[in-house]
């Protein structure tokens, strides 16, 4: 039964990488930077407030094509080398460093954090690479490629480094019955069996001993992991990114501006609010059917303020409710639209949602528009 134990955490992670890859390759809108979809505005928005977000901003964006190919590319690889056990450490520890990227960008703003889907993945890929290929049932390319390619004298001597990056085992050598001066008149003759059985009986007891270990220590080394990531989470949410929007959208041509404010919470107002922050922008510098990015102050969430076609100002925190990805407005449909699963909601009846995955409204924002200076603000 041990043998098996892992076998459906290996079909669904390869299975699950490699229909990740097709999909985004298959995708008309993920290489095409005019399209909605595009996967430079999906790490752009993915940086809004994320850990990562100079590297994100800084090197990704500009090269986006290529990062997304290295993407796509490697989650295929990542999930043909797992089910065919090619490289099969090398494919976990890459899958690891895939899912906790994701894990600290594209599901970074999900709270709890055991709601998003990549920091299952980075344990599920933790316990494959302490692993290996043991214990899940297929054969490994690894194993045979050693058996084949290396000499036993060589699988001896390279033993310690073949387990350690392959997680292939030394096949076992047959008991040598020749030297008979050594073992005297205790020498076992052909037809006894017993030392042979013995033999297997010693390997399964140490295996059983092996597999323990190996147990203790993926469990212990889990939960350490854990622990540490949590910490990670928690101390990283105390020091939120602040202004992140500015530059952000890059090579978005969907009317939205780069300006920047530093406000706020809450629904479109015109009364006088009880604090007043910085301007988000001035009246007469935002056009009908457009947008402004801005940060909140009070969360530090990334904020959107739209001007409507009928000229009325409304603003919305700008984190999707579906995965915690910053929305786009796109004046072609008036809508307030998630470039990372398509979520969409209208501006015009307060952020309402008009298609899934998202099933909330965003949170509104209160502002206020002096009739004097034009100055839009956000009140607390």
């Amino acid at each position: 039964m041990s043998r098996w134990i892992l076998l459906p955490l290996r079909l669904f992670l390869g299975i699950t990488f490699i229909y990740a890859g097709l999909q985004k390759i298959s995708d008309p809108q993920f290489f095409n930077p005019v399209a909605r979809g595009y996967v430079g505005r999906q790490i752009a928005a993915f940086a809004t407030g994320s850990p990562l977000h100079s590297f994100l901003v800084q090197v990704a964006v500009p090269h986006a094509t290529l990062f997304g190919a290295l993407v796509a590319y490697g989650e295929m690889a990542i999930g043909i080398g797992t089910i065919l056990g090619l490289l099969f450490r090398l494919a976990a520890c890459f899958g690891l460093l895939i899912s906790l990227m994701f894990f600290l960008s594209a599901t970074w703003h999900v709270y709890p954090y055991f709601y998003g889907s990549d920091i299952v993945f980075v344990f599920c890929w933790l316990t494959l690479l302490l692993a290996g290929p043991l214990h899940t049932g297929l054969p490994a390319l690894d194993a045979l490629l050693v058996q084949h390619v290396l000499s036993p004298r060589e699988q001896k001597t390279l033993a310690p480094l073949i387990s350690f990056l392959l997680g292939v085992r030394e096949a076992p050598q047959p008991a040598s019955l020749t030297d008979d001066s050594s073992q005297g008149k205790n020498s076992p003759r052909p037809g006894n069996k017993r030392p042979a059985q013995q033999q297997r009986r010693y390997a399964m007891a140490q295996q059983t001993r092996n597999s323990r270990r190996n147990f203790l220590l993926g469990a212990l080394t889990g939960g350490v992991g854990i622990l540490g990531l949590t910490w990670l989470w928690n101390v990283l949410r105390l020091f939120p990114a602040g202004d992140s929007s500015s530059g952000v959208q890059g090579g978005n041509d969907s009317g939205v501006s780069n300006a920047t404010a530093t406000p706020t919470s809450g629904a479109t107002s015109s009364g006088t609010p009880a604090v007043t922050a910085s301007p988000i922008a001035q009246a007469n510098a935002v056009q009908n059917n457009s947008a402004v990015n801005f940060t909140i102050a009070s969360n530090g969430d990334p904020g959107i303020l739209v001007r409507l076609n009928d000229g009325k100002f409304v603003a919305y925190d700008a984190t999707c409710t579906h995965a915690g990805c910053p929305v786009d407005y796109d004046p072609s449909s008036q809508m307030l639209v998630c470039p990372c699963h398509g979520a969409t909601f209208d501006p015009a009846k307060a952020a309402a949602v008009v298609q899934g995955p998202a099933n909330t409204p965003l949170a509104v924002v209160p502002i206020h528009v002096d009739g004097a200076s034009g100055a839009i603000t956000a009140s607390q």
